[in-house]
């Protein structure tokens, strides 16, 4: 059997770094919205759980944001659904992006 050595050992953690748990860690990365991808209820949930006809009535459908949800629709950053069995889909990053811009403006 080894030898077991014991010590204490100070380590200066940078003022710009933070120590936090696995498990905060791990919450913080499952909040993360880059290169994930939301469906039309995970979308429903960052707005506050607003109903789906919520959703198009004030954005994807509405008349004002018409042009950026098209562009979206055209970078392949929406994709519509074209019926049953055909969900919406978002790249959350654009979409998170978009909803910041545009929060005041949202009937909530």
């Amino acid at each position: 059997m080894g030898q077991t050595i014991e010590a204490k050992v100070a380590i200066q953690v940078p003022d710009s770094f933070e120590i936090v748990s696995s498990d905060e860690l791990s919450d913080l990365r499952s909040q993360s919205v880059v290169g994930r991808t939301w469906t039309m209820n995970d979308l429903r949930d960052w707005l506050g759980h607003k109903q789906a006809v919520w959703v198009k009535d004030n954005i994807l459908y509405n008349p004002r944001y018409s042009k950026d949800i098209q562009a979206m629709i055209n970078h392949n950053e929406i994709r519509e659904s074209k019926g049953n069995g055909s969900p919406w889909l978002f790249k959350a990053s654009t979409m998170a992006a978009w909803l910041d811009k545009h929060w005041e403006e949202l009937p909530w």
